[in-house]
């Protein structure tokens, strides 16, 4: 049997990680985003945002950093004021070009965890931004992968259901195109955000956003799924897998119902 060196595999340092504090899956009194008279290696801040080194780099050949969001250790993006979601985005946006522009990475990633199942350590919510030396996220996530069947569209943002999605079932994918429409785009994105968790499944409250961009393409492409037990064919044979057309159509009805009465009061 012919033997393929791994590309795109990243070490994660578990001697490093099982040390971290962990305020989502123990019960942990002490949050160390609370105490920042403590914090170290911070890198900027605006009122109560903080971007700073992580404490605890467990990925081998990366820079990771993170922004603490706010000093509400129990406050969630999708609860947040529709300007200060704005402020948020843009500061972590900020951030993430900046650490572009170092070109020293062959790629940066952005995007946030939120609950038990979303992949987090840490209840006090945060964003991360990670410059990878060695792996470039073009070469396995596509702009076909944001793309898929229209929720919503409008002048200059687009909210699709993916049709080709990176794991599977409910990746809903959102695209600015008119940066003017940011505030726009980022109650989209709040509202999308509540929807999983109080309105999709009600035994789950993760979820994930991912942010991308793509070489010779000005938009901001923006991913929010919400998290539960990996499908087994994903984990055993890299098997995507979509609901049926029944399952889909009553999920986008009620998500687009969600989207225009929410910003039809807001705006």
């Amino acid at each position: 049997m012919e033997l393929h060196s791994p590309q795109h595999i990243l070490e994660y340092n578990l001697d490093l990680g099982k040390t971290k504090p962990d305020t989502v899956h123990r019960d942990e009194k002490y949050c160390p985003f609370c105490d920042v008279s403590h914090l170290k290696n911070i890198l900027d801040t605006q009122g109560h945002m903080i971007w700073l080194e992580n404490a605890y780099p467990v990925l081998k050949d990366s820079w990771q950093t993170l922004i603490i969001e706010t000093n509400d250790c129990n406050g969630e993006f999708s609860n947040y004021t529709a300007a200060y979601a704005t402020k948020l985005i843009r500061f972590g946006l900020e951030k993430w070009q900046q650490v572009k522009d170092m070109q020293k990475f062959k790629s940066v990633v952005f995007y946030r965890n939120h609950g038990y199942m979303s992949g987090g350590t840490i209840h006090h919510p945060h964003s991360q931004i990670v410059g990878f030396e060695k792996y470039d996220y073009h070469e396995d996530i596509h702009p076909y992968h944001l793309m898929g069947t229209p929720i919503l569209t409008e002048p200059g943002i687009e909210i699709n259901l993916s049709s080709q999605p990176i794991i599977g079932f409910y990746e809903v994918n959102l695209i600015l195109s008119d940066y003017d429409k940011l505030p726009q785009f980022v109650h989209y994105m709040q509202i999308t955000s509540e929807y999983f968790r109080h309105s999709f499944i009600s035994f789950n409250d993760s979820y994930n956003i991912f942010f991308y961009d793509f070489p010779d393409d000005t938009n901001l492409y923006v991913k929010i799924v919400p998290r539960f037990l990996t499908n087994p064919l994903y984990v055993g044979y890299m098997i995507s897998q979509t609901a049926n057309k029944g399952h889909t159509e009553r999920f986008m009805n009620s998500l687009k119902k969600k989207l225009l009465q929410k910003h039809c009061h807001l705006f």
